[in-house]
């Protein structure tokens, strides 16, 4: 298969209030700068909205440029999008979440920043809310301890308790690259290179610290992750995970958040009966889904159709 010059990547989960405009921001950055080199990639993640009807559109209209490719079930984000990138080679990639807009020029400014020097492996743009505000989206990596106080005691308490810069706020705004410790995964240019050797996403990661995984890694294999602060993105967003004190998507974080700690410490034993309880549970569901697949689900059955989530 030929590598194009870049592959925008859009993972979509009933994103169809906004998936539109992004699919839209990429095609326009594609006929302006790759206009025979680029490629448009969206994996939907079996949604059940308008998503995969606007995919279709893009397809018919856009036969050459924008591959859609429909899962039959919800992958994940990470594995979702290491599905895209299989579908597209490329010297680089642009990782863009379904609610983001931005204007073509941006990514000339990253794929400069991103093949300044060798050693690059990611580079993320400033983020801006609707209200143009600036989302904090460059991060330090997470302790366990912040975490948790947070988790339990809330932000507030947190700072007080254990004092820990995870957002940079201590540090001035940038107005030239430097180097980040991560970025959130709405917005991010990956290195093609990179990519071929040592893979994209952690596919162990459903939902949630894939991103920080993916720099730990760059930085872990000898690349750098910068932060570009005059290429700028618009991003609707919205903190589902933290808006109530437990639900579904926050469970999904704090399940991720082990999953991290145990990667990078399974030398110690506490992280070790993690992982083998992860492990275990992930291997339940399996067997679970095996044995649900295996019910008829005819018009004659007297069983009750079951929906698989996975």
């Amino acid at each position: 298969m030929i590598k194009t010059d870049v592959t925008f990547v859009i993972v979509s989960y009933n994103s169809g209030k906004s998936l539109r405009g992004a699919i839209e921001s990429c095609l326009t950055a594609v006929e302006t700068y790759y206009p025979d080199t680029g490629k448009v990639v969206v994996y939907d993640n079996a949604s059940e909205d308008s998503s995969l009807q606007i995919i279709d559109d893009f397809a018919k209209r856009y036969p050459k440029t924008f591959i859609g490719i429909k899962g039959e079930q919800n992958l994940g984000f990470g594995k979702a999008n290491n599905r895209a990138v299989e579908a597209s080679p490329s010297n680089m990639y642009v990782l863009v979440n379904p609610d983001v807009t931005f204007k073509p020029e941006v990514i000339t400014q990253l794929s400069a920043t991103l093949s300044s020097a060798k050693d690059i492996a990611i580079v993320c743009p400033k983020l801006l809310y609707l209200d143009r505000s600036v989302q904090p989206s460059i991060r330090r990596f997470p302790t366990f301890t912040y975490l948790l106080l947070k988790h339990l005691l809330g932000g507030e308490l947190q700072s007080l308790l254990h004092p820990f810069d995870y957002y940079y706020a201590k540090m001035p705004a940038p107005e030239k690259v430097v180097e980040i410790n991560w970025a959130i995964g709405a917005f991010l240019v990956v290195s093609g290179e990179y990519v071929a050797r040592y893979g994209l996403f952690d596919e162990r990661f459903f939902l949630y610290f894939e991103d920080v995984s993916l720099c730990v890694d760059a930085w872990q294999n000898g690349y750098r992750v910068l932060f570009e602060p005059q290429a700028i993105a618009l991003h609707l967003y919205q903190r589902v995970s933290t808006n109530s004190k437990l639900n579904y998507l926050t469970l999904l974080h704090m399940i991720s958040a082990l999953k991290f700690f145990a990667k990078y410490r399974p030398y110690k034993k506490r992280w070790q009966v993690v992982i083998w309880l992860l492990n275990f549970n992930s291997k339940f569901k399996s067997a679970l889904q095996f044995q649900t697949s295996a019910i008829p689900h005819s018009r004659e059955s007297n069983f009750v159709s079951v929906k698989r989530i996975s």
